[in-house]
């Protein structure tokens, strides 16, 4: 098991945070503190990377779409980017790949803050 690790950059107007390893029970407070953090210093535009997240449980899951809510109610925006075949495949069980916006790369994700209206329906 590999320990979840959270980094965060600013990225035109946005914040890019990175998810390394496994979003479980054990590491979905530091999600939230991430998550958290990364508001406080870039704003209620997030795009969630997750090119690099190995696993996510319905912890993980719950930590997003917290995360979602209090994003949308400011106006802002979750966007989640490069989620491996398992971790897509846990958005699709759920329901969630309907109601989250799901990139294939940062860059698009980004450019779609740029242009809303080139944004795929959630």
């Amino acid at each position: 098991m590999r320990q979840l690790t959270v980094t965060t950059r600013g990225r035109e107007g946005c914040a890019v945070v990175t998810l390394r390893g496994e979003l479980d029970i054990a590491s979905a407070d530091e999600l939230r503190r991430g998550l958290q953090a990364a508001r406080r210093a870039h704003g209620d535009h997030l795009i969630l990377d997750l090119d690099e997240l190995e696993f996510m449980d319905s912890h993980g899951l719950s930590v997003i779409i917290n995360c979602h809510k209090a994003v949308t109610a400011g106006q802002g925006s979750l966007a989640l980017t490069g989620a491996r075949p398992i971790v897509r495949r846990t958005l699709q069980i759920t329901g969630l790949d309907r109601r989250l916006t799901l990139y294939d790369t940062v860059e698009q994700a980004a450019a779609s803050l740029r242009h809303p209206a080139d944004a795929p329906a959630p």
